[in-house]
């Protein structure tokens, strides 16, 4: 047959003194980038490079030709999701092959399409028996098995009279039982190939060697052994393998093998390249892990670099690259970036001073490492309506990101770090994060300081776990707005414990919510001064005065009361006095806006058992306006606290406990007056202190605090006339069996 001839003639041409493959060929300006920028899908990578153009594939599997000259592209297959693309659309040349099957290993019939004339081949693989192995140049490469199991590698190729020839690859061993076409040059292709015979664990380990395409020869001999998936090259002057020795080797190594008369081996350790792949260009070799923009981890190392065969310094040549392909002349075109230039294909050649140096050809318009593609971001965070969660939308996921809030006028701050589903790392396209704020700041570990309105500041950090490019980070304001709370003195919309000793000092416990439980919780004591044991009865009001912040009223021995108007910072400004004769009450309490004006009123009973109600007016001069009847009968409690809205009437409730231990609810109508008593329940007798402390879990209702011993229990309100209270729950708030609590 024809391939027998031509293989004859190869043989019998005299001695091989210098394989064609050795041979550097001249670069021809057809290769050369037109002035205009080229432009490659985002999510391409590339296969073949010829004199005229550029063989990708994109996100979608289409196989598209670019051409250098106009940057004309053209579908010419799409591909099924499983194809490999070493060898199987061509490389190093113009010729693309195209099969019948959208997995190119599985296709029968080849057909040979010059993009650079147009003309086409057809090579029906059935007519042979043979099966697919890849394209080189013109050549396509397949591979006879024999009934004994061993394989026989062929070169068909159409001879200038359109006459096929099939030529047999001589040179591998008699007992080789597979082979495949890893890389290829313009005449020269690297087969893997293994004799280990079915049933024997080889460990993946396998034999790679170069064939010269010309005279059909192997020309390396068993060349060099490597785990199966090794990455491979060959120029005009050496063979290039990158990997470990076996399947799993954690240990990988650039080697080297020269072609021609004396084959000097080379190689260097790779260390943090687990999975790489190798290019020549001229005297040097180039490897990095084949990461895209998103792909790759921290332990890893994302560059593309370049080493002189031999030893020397390493170079890095890209920030990263996912995919490469020789072109004709030598160079090499790579799937990559650089933080300097952006996403998209590179040439890379021989400098002035034979290093390879790399250009930009063909862009895909994305720049390089993470960027921030958009964001969502409220400008108020209502931390009383609910969490802020703003979010942000990277352009990939594969990155540590955290974001810090700092509060503008304090400097109090949170960094909390936003985890990204491993499952999404290397997920292609952007990914949202999103903040879910608690509304805490402090400690990124243990934050305990409830945020103060006002304005603050935010920061996103995003470190790329592949470490192609800078960190990126971005910067943003917002503003944290509540609704003033009665019980709030600091202006961070959580209610405050006032704490007064046994020795008359006065102490603030702003409290908080724990992330990681929920408990209710307290900061160190803030004092606020001293000297309050002249007084008999301190109370929390609310707003009574005006201002946004709870107020405190405070009753001296002699029956006058006094106002401290709160200032937002968590102290209060000089007393101012109300007025005398208050000392006729046996209790005072207030917090509650029983007639529904949005300030807080003040309840007393006086010794007769006669409920007063002091409607507050917001003017600090009179806070007060004259007190109003609500009932008589009250002296049978021994307890009676103004706690808010904890039923969810149209205005602040009352609670009151009677000498037995039960707690009975009163609710607010909304005009001041309240509606009749609604038993709670009994073994409430226990409690030395019961404190309506406002809304202390932000669920929009009041909450009671009460105290036994040295412990500090919370009751949530439910918004349940029947029911207006859930279990208790312990609280991590410190007590002295003699501190009083307002």
């Amino acid at each position: 047959m024809t391939g027998a001839v031509a293989l004859v003639l190869a043989v019998t041409a005299g001695p091989l003194v210098a394989p064609a493959v050795a041979a550097t060929p001249a670069a021809p300006a057809a290769t050369t980038a037109p002035a205009q920028a080229l432009k490659i899908a985002a999510g391409s990578e590339i296969v073949s490079a010829g004199r005229t153009g550029f063989l990708s594939v994109d996100g979608q599997h289409n196989v598209l030709w670019t051409r250098y000259a106009d940057g004309v592209t053209t579908k010419l297959a799409q591909d099924d999701a499983l194809s490999s693309y070493d060898t199987t659309h061509g490389t190093a040349s113009d010729v693309v092959a195209l099969g019948d099957n959208p997995v190119m290993g599985a296709s029968h019939k080849i057909t040979l399409r010059d993009m650079a004339s147009g003309s086409s081949t057809l090579i029906d693989l059935t007519t042979y028996g043979y099966r697919y192995l890849g394209t080189v140049g013109a050549r396509v490469l397949a591979y006879q098995r024999n009934d004994n199991g061993t394989v026989v590698a062929h070169i068909l190729e159409a001879a200038k009279g359109g006459e096929m020839t099939d030529r047999v690859i001589t040179g591998l061993p008699d007992a080789t039982r597979d082979v495949k076409v890893e890389s290829g040059s313009a005449g020269a292709a690297v087969l893997r190939y293994s004799t280990t015979p079915d049933g024997v664990d080889n460990r993946g380990m396998e034999d790679y060697t170069v064939a010269d395409l010309a005279s059909a020869k192997v020309i390396t001999g068993r060349g060099m052994v490597g785990g199966y998936a090794s990455g491979t090259a060959v120029s005009g002057s050496h063979m290039a393998l990158a990997g470990g020795l076996f399947m799993g080797d954690t240990d990988t190594s650039l080697r080297t093998t020269a072609l021609g008369g004396d084959q000097q081996r080379w190689s260097m350790d790779l260390g943090r390249v687990a999975t790489p792949m190798v290019g020549l260009v001229g005297d040097w070799a180039l490897y990095g892990n084949p990461w895209q923009n998103n792909e790759g981890y921290d332990s890893g190392e994302a560059a593309f670099r370049a080493v002189p065969i031999g030893g020397g310094s390493v170079r890095k040549v890209l920030d990263h690259a996912s995919s490469l392909t020789p072109t004709p002349d030598g160079d090499l075109l790579v799937r990559g970036g650089t933080v300097a230039d952006g996403e998209g294909l590179y040439r890379i050649s021989r400098g002035a001073d034979g290093a390879p140096v790399a250009k930009l050809i063909a862009s895909t318009g994305e720049r390089t490492g993470l960027t921030l593609v958009g964001s969502e971001v409220p400008a108020v965070a209502e931390l009383d309506k609910g969490r802020w969660r703003p979010r942000w939308q990277l352009s990939h996921g594969n990155a540590d990101v955290s974001v810090t809030l700092r509060h503008t006028a304090s400097g109090a701050q949170r960094e909390t770090e936003i985890r990204i589903d491993p499952a999404k790392w290397e997920k292609p396209g952007p990914t949202w994060v999103q903040l879910d704020w608690d509304g805490l700041l402090g400690r990124s570990y243990a934050p305990d300081l409830a945020a103060p309105n006002g304005a603050y500041t935010w920061k996103l950090t995003a470190k790329p776990r592949n470490g192609i490019g800078p960190t990126l980070t971005a910067n943003g304001t917002f503003t944290v707005a509540r609704k003033p709370a009665p019980h709030d003195y600091n202006d961070n919309g959580s209610p405050d414990l006032l704490v007064r000793d046994g020795w008359g000092n006065l102490e603030r416990k702003d409290t908080y919510r724990a992330p990681e439980d929920g408990q209710l919780k307290s900061g160190d004591a803030a004092r606020v001064g001293g000297g309050w044991d002249i007084y008999d009865q301190v109370t929390a009001v609310g707003n009574v005065a005006g201002a946004d912040h709870g107020d405190v009223v405070a009753r001296d021995k002699a029956g006058v009361l006094w106002l401290y108007l709160g200032k937002g910072d968590g102290s209060f400004d000089g007393r101012v006095k109300i007025g005398a004769g208050w000392g006729g009450y046996t209790q005072l309490t207030g917090g509650g806006d029983l007639n529904g004006d949005g300030r807080g009123d003040l309840l007393a009973r006086d010794t007769a058992g006669v409920l007063w109600l002091y409607k507050g007016t917001g003017n600090w001069k009179a806070p007060f306006a004259p007190r109003v009847k609500i009932g008589g009968g009250w002296n049978i409690y021994d307890r009676i606290v103004s706690v808010g809205d904890v039923a969810g009437g149209p205005a602040g409730d009352v609670v009151a406990r009677d000498k037995d231990g039960a707690l009975w609810s009163y609710l607010g109508k909304g005009d001041g007056t309240l509606d009749r008593p609604v038993r709670i329940g009994a073994g409430w007798g226990g409690y030395s202190q019961l404190i309506g402390i406002g809304d202390a879990n932000a669920d929009g209702k009041a909450d009671l605090v009460v105290t036994s011993d040295d412990q500090v229990y919370v009751y949530h309100g439910t918004g349940n006339w029947k029911a207006p209270f859930a279990p208790r729950e312990l609280t991590g708030i410190s007590n002295s069996w003699n501190d009083e609590l307002a």
